[in-house]
């Protein structure tokens, strides 16, 4: 838990001289950060901005302090979108205390990154063909990739709502998806009520949930925090390039919908792009009545439709698979199979053969395996 020391009286409209960021980043923290679904992320950011202001006032926020702190951030390795992040929460922070009029007025935090150069930035993952998400999806090792790969595609959820899923937040009387769950508060990534498409439906149902903890996407019955390590077996296997993220689920789906010509309002709905003081009843009432992006949920079903006849992995996985967290057993193909023993003749190390072929671990012991007991047939026979 982050120590910082904290007066009981808080004064009003303190000047910057007097407001101690100490004492506003922990306020910060303690009446509204604490609680949000990014908490753990926020106070690592609080962390590394109070160990640089430590004892400073909201008065030297000065422009040169802000040069200087950037650039402590950056020798400390962070990345851009790092610092910008830390530079936002830093912002909410003085805002709250502006808000809650604990400081007369706060300086302007500068991001680290021009306006321009954000809005041109490319996005967190490249778009696909449907070909090559085709191959992603071949590529799955596992139940549960298979199944979040499936869902994002049914729903263009970010993957952190995909891991939230459960059982409950499936309407199916009225064919709707919450991808909110119960208890989480909204925030600015908002996880909008979605229809349905068709095909979507059998990954929905309740024997594709986990029993014991009703989620759709689980790993040996638990629920898991992030999808990457099992994201980068599939893109292996599938020799996609290390541009490909689970985001580029999203982005593709998206592009796809464009190209159906579904209306663009009908897009950013889905995707959780609310308009302006449009939360309150496009997401409450709106999902419910029968047209609600028909048009978006029509050209999704259209997608997964012509997805599962270019995969040979479509299956909806069997309702107590989940739970093993076994490799799915759909074999690597014959040429899959004679490039690993090659690698494996050739004196490759495990982990390069991995890297190479994009198979698991299992399968490459199987087939060193195979390779030993075939050497000490040779030399029974000679």
């Amino acid at each position: 838990m982050i120590a910082w020391v904290l007066n009981s009286e808080r004064p009003r409209h303190a000047p910057r001289s007097q407001a101690l960021i100490d004492a506003i980043t922990l306020r910060y923290w303690t009446d509204h950060a604490a609680s949000r679904p990014s908490a753990k992320t926020i106070k690592r950011e609080l962390r590394l901005i109070h160990a640089w202001w430590d004892g400073k006032t909201v008065a030297d926020i000065t422009p040169d302090a802000q040069r200087r702190f950037r650039q402590h951030l950056t020798e400390l390795g962070t990345g851009p979108g790092g610092i910008d992040r830390i530079l936002s929460t830093f912002r909410a922070a003085l805002n709250h205390a502006r808000k809650n009029e604990e400081v007369e007025s706060i300086p302007f935090i500068a991001g680290f990154r021009p306006t321009e150069e954000l809005r041109s930035r490319e996005p967190k993952g490249r778009p696909l063909t449907l070909e090559e998400l085709a191959r992603l999806i071949d590529g799955a090792q596992s139940r549960h990739t298979l199944a979040y790969l499936w869902l994002a595609i049914g729903t263009l959820a970010r993957p952190a709502a995909i891991l939230d899923l459960t059982v409950t937040q499936y309407d199916a009387d009225n064919g709707v998806l919450t991808l909110n769950p119960p208890g989480r508060v909204q925030n600015k990534k908002w996880r909008p009520v979605v229809p349905v498409a068709a095909a979507l439906v059998p990954w929905l149902a309740p024997d594709a949930a986990d029993a014991k903890t009703g989620r759709y996407v689980t790993y040996r019955g638990k629920p898991i925090t992030s999808i990457i390590a099992a994201f980068r077996i599939a893109r292996a296997a599938a020799g996609l390039d290390a541009r490909v993220t689970p985001y580029s689920i999203r982005h593709t789906m998206a592009r796809e919908l464009r190209k159906a010509r579904v209306p663009g309002e009908q897009i950013s709905l889905f995707l959780g792009h609310l308009p302006s003081g449009a939360a309150s009843t496009t997401a409450v009432y709106a999902p419910y009545e029968p047209e609600y992006l028909a048009d978006a949920a029509t050209a999704i079903n259209n997608v997964m439709h012509r997805l599962a006849a270019l995969v040979r992995n479509s299956h909806r996985p069997a309702p107590d698979a989940e739970t093993t967290g076994k490799a799915i057993r759909h074999g690597i193909g014959d040429e899959k199979r004679q490039q690993v023993r090659r690698l494996i003749l050739e004196g490759v190390p495990h982990a390069k053969v991995k890297e190479l072929t994009g198979v698991s671990d299992g399968t490459i012991s199987s087939i060193r395996k195979v390779l030993r007991a075939e050497a000490l047939a040779l030399r029974a026979t000679k």
